[in-house]
């Protein structure tokens, strides 16, 4: 659940100026999945859910976000899969926007974003994200 070496370069060579919204479909594990290089690893903080497990990672990495002019727009739970794969049948999807490129990037360089992403890894079964023109959520109508 990270970008492969071509999506990585994909992003960079977008326009860094242009703004982006990241739609994030969310897979949440029944039990958190720590890992042992994991402060929570082999604790009580562990015995978590992954829907508790991605509450700290959003209270966490959600700082890091806002510095950066970043916020979700929405957040919602699937009702049902109308048209597509049954195997779309996701827990949450949460749409993410940055004013910028350059500011997504910087929040994956983030330190404290960085470290808080080990709550979200321990949360999650599967996770897609799909970078959209995020034109739309800076227009002044």
């Amino acid at each position: 659940m990270t970008p492969s070496e071509a999506q990585i370069a994909e992003l960079m060579r977008g326009d860094h100026d242009a703004p982006v919204a990241a739609l994030n479909l969310f897979w949440f594990n029944e039990q958190a999945q720590y890992q042992p290089e994991d402060p929570e690893y082999g604790t009580d903080a562990a015995n978590v859910s992954g829907r508790e497990a991605y509450a700290a990672y959003a209270a966490e990495a959600g700082q890091a976000i806002t510095a950066l002019g970043g916020h979700v727009a929405f957040s919602a739970t699937l009702d049902q899969v109308m048209i597509g794969p049954d195997n779309l049948n996701f827990d949450t999807a949460a749409v993410m926007v940055f004013p910028t490129r350059r500011a997504f990037i910087e929040m994956l360089a983030s330190p404290d974003f960085q470290a808080a992403s080990r709550h979200r890894k321990a949360a999650l079964s599967n996770h897609i994200m799909l970078h959209l023109d995020g034109t739309p959520f800076f227009s002044q109508d």
